[in-house]
């Protein structure tokens, strides 16, 4: 009888199986801390409590603040803050039946290739507005309106 044989890599073979792994863990791991709550500052917890009392939100840092995501009657909302607690806006998605009949007919006429993909009103200190997120092939834009269907720039849209 001869000598068992066994399946062997050699360490060229395992090395990039490791890397792989490797990556792919970090990657994971990355993922989940970004997605991880965090805890905003006392200024941010305290505005946002006053004007949502018994809301619970999971946090995120954005370049212009904090970002608090949160439930209503099953609607997800993300309500906006400065750092030192100044609200900044409250945004959620609705449907097109729901949305600003204006804003959808001044899109189809300026962009009638494009579809709309995304309806979200946006409550700030200023008002109310509009933003509609529209496709067509590769291309994907926001467009800020508004109450008066007048195009704007979203000075907190998030990094």
């Amino acid at each position: 009888m001869g000598k068992p044989h066994w399946h062997t890599q050699s360490s060229a073979a395992i090395i990039p199986q490791l890397s792989t792994a490797f990556i792919t863990c970090t990657v994971l791991l990355l993922a989940s801390c970004s997605t991880q709550s965090l805890k905003p500052p006392a200024a941010v917890s305290q505005a946002f409590a006053a004007r949502y009392p018994s809301t619970t939100a999971t946090w995120k840092k954005q370049l212009y603040g904090y970002e608090g995501i949160f439930y209503r009657n099953g609607v997800e909302y993300e309500a906006e803050f400065a750092a030192d607690g100044q609200w900044l806006e409250t945004e959620h998605e609705v449907s097109a039946a729901e949305f600003s009949q204006a804003v959808i007919d001044r899109v189809q006429q300026e962009y009638p290739s494009y579809t709309i993909t995304k309806h979200e009103i946006e409550q700030t200190p200023q008002g109310t507005f509009y933003e509609v997120e529209i496709e067509q092939a590769d291309a994907e834009y926001e467009l800020y309106f508004d109450s008066s269907v007048t195009p704007v720039r979203n000075a907190n849209e998030d990094s």
